[in-house]
């Protein structure tokens, strides 16, 4: 049996798609910093009401995660990492 680490935001799960877990291993990011992320990231852009992306600027990049609020738990659906623009300095580090 595999021990899975649980990872939670607001009080739920986070669940990985297959897709997300691609995208984090292809930035090297691990699961474990999906939650910091979306606790201290700023907002990317403006979403439907039960998606969020939240984002964090590492050196010239920020890195994105998108999650989609599924009621009990929330699902991870994108991670992706692009170049840090004028746009977004105004917002962190």
């Amino acid at each position: 049996m595999v021990n899975e680490m649980i990872f939670t935001f607001k009080g739920k799960n986070i669940i990985p798609t297959k897709q997300a877990l691609n995208e984090l291993s292809n930035i090297n990011l691990n699961l474990s910093e999906i939650p910091k992320i979306l606790e201290n990231g700023f907002s990317i852009r403006k979403r439907k009401k039960n998606i969020i992306e939240k984002g964090i600027i590492k050196k010239t990049k920020i890195i994105n995660v998108v999650i989609v609020d599924m009621g009990n738990y929330f699902k991870l659906i994108h991670v992706g990492k692009f170049t840090l623009t004028k746009k977004f300095k105004k917002n962190g580090s």
